[in-house]
């Protein structure tokens, strides 16, 4: 778990070095890569909490489904910040849906959601 608790440090540590990088160039990318960096921020704080006590605890099921929640968010990340699957816009907004990005977010709150229950 503690590997998977510094890979996901790492994951972090390169998306702000990719968003400081990206954020010269103009552009939807930029864009993309800041809200990638947000999202990770907002779920980091929870994924921590449950691997720490899965260690304290010796929640060893917790463990591979870390691993399976950092390769999500990997996937998250790459997904949105390619732009991969991204839908236009509908006329009169500015949401431009990326169903790929929804199914990997919702895996990965299924996976934290998962962790939390298996520490009860």
């Amino acid at each position: 778990m503690v590997t998977i608790i510094l890979s996901t440090a790492l994951l972090y540590l390169i998306q702000l070095v990719l968003q400081s990088w990206l954020r010269r160039s103009a552009g939807d990318i930029s864009e993309r890569t800041n809200k990638a960096v947000h999202n990770l921020r907002e779920s980091l704080p929870v994924f921590f909490t449950i691997a720490i006590l899965s260690i304290y605890l010796e929640i060893e099921a917790n463990t591979q489904l870390a691993a399976y929640w950092l390769l999500i968010r990997v996937i998250f990340a790459l997904v949105y910040i390619s732009g991969l699957s991204l839908k236009p816009a509908a006329e009169g907004s500015t949401y431009e849906p990326q169903p790929l990005r929804g199914l990997a977010w919702a895996i990965s709150i299924f996976l934290l959601i998962k962790m939390g229950l298996n520490l009860i």
